[in-house]
């Protein structure tokens, strides 16, 4: 069976990974497309080993980028691939690029999505795609449309894919639960084009004093902004999600690590300005706080405290009871087109 997966932002690899190698080791043939998008071709090719990947479009960052290199020309590009490599089904997280061309090569495709606040994505996904999945979070009367009990970063954080190692931390010189974790995103995607850049630097001169910082920076030339002692962190990173285990807490201007580091059972504070009902999952958990006001207050009180830092692998354990295993269902609906 050929197979192929697009990639359009570093969420999706961690996402599709386990499943690709499950299908890979299976004997099928695993096609990945990958859009330009800063460092992420190159973090394609560290994490992705033995697989047929191709560069298909780019996006420089830019309104126009988007429309023009991430979509139009992209959408030709990517039917000429296509074509040529004659898949048999695709699987993507929400990309009606990859979904259109393969309805119109008339072959089915499976599309993910937990952002249902997108509304023109999610109908030109439920227009391109042969099924569109959610979590459990949406309500829908479309019969493309099917509900999942997870959300998709539960695919590489379950105990069963994910245990934290401690001795990454001596790369750094850091110790268990004594740092804070940081992650400031770029505003160049129409996710978030709306929202003000640079959000934590705004109040990063309010951090706790002698308190080490763990640093990723999407827009490395913007660090001049932020203090000279954080600890930067040069992509690709080793081992990140144990990084973000071990910090005291996370602090994110994006949703996608803000739900990491929440489903690893540490207190993150999303500061940026979308409201997600993917989100609310987690902040009904109270491990997750979408706060932006009054953060400086929010960060001390949780240094202070030592919510968690026991119960993490707890806390994970109860999810891994509650949730699905999404990699063994993608593995089962794509096995299912072979039929």
């Amino acid at each position: 069976m050929n197979i192929v997966f697009d990639i359009m932002h570093p969420a999706h690899i961690n996402f599709f990974k386990n499943s690709m190698y499950s299908l890979k080791n299976a004997g099928h043939n695993v096609f990945v497309t990958v859009l330009k998008r800063g460092k992420l071709p190159k973090i394609v090719e560290s994490e992705l080993d033995g697989f047929n990947i191709k560069i298909i479009g780019q996006h420089k960052g830019t309104k126009s980028s988007i429309i023009f290199d991430a979509n139009l020309f992209r959408f030709l590009k990517m039917f000429s691939y296509l074509r040529k490599i004659k898949p048999d089904v695709g699987v993507s997280v929400g990309s009606f690029i990859l979904g259109a061309n393969l309805k119109i090569l008339n072959k089915p495709n499976y599309q993910f999505d937990d952002d249902p606040e997108r509304s023109v994505n999610v109908f030109l996904e439920k227009l391109t795609s042969t099924k569109l999945f959610f979590p459990n979070i949406y309500f829908s009367n479309s019969s493309k449309v099917e509900l999942v009990n997870t959300l998709k970063e539960w695919a590489y954080l379950s105990p069963k894919y994910f245990r934290p190692n401690k001795s990454i931390l001596y790369k750094y010189k850091l110790k268990p639960f004594e740092y804070i974790f940081v992650r400031e995103i770029s505003t160049g995607s129409l996710n978030y084009s709306t929202q003000q850049s640079n959000i934590i630097a705004s109040f990063s001169d309010q951090f706790p004093k002698g308190t080490n910082v763990l640093f990723s920076l999407e827009n490395k030339e913007n660090s001049s902004l932020y203090p000279n002692d954080w600890i930067l962190l040069k992509e690709p990173v080793s081992d990140i999600h144990s990084l973000i285990f071990f910090s005291k807490l996370l602090i994110s201007s994006g949703d996608s690590m803000a739900r990491e580091g929440a489903l690893l059972g540490v207190p993150s504070i999303y500061c940026g300005n979308r409201t997600m009902r993917a989100n609310k999952l987690l902040e009904e958990k109270k491990v997750l706080f979408h706060q932006q006001i009054g953060i400086p207050n929010k960060i001390k009180e949780i240094c202070d405290s030592d919510v968690l830092i026991d119960n993490r692998n707890n806390f994970r354990n109860v999810l891994y009871d509650e949730w699905i295993d999404i990699n063994e269902f993608i593995v089962e609906l794509v096995k299912k087109s072979e039929y």
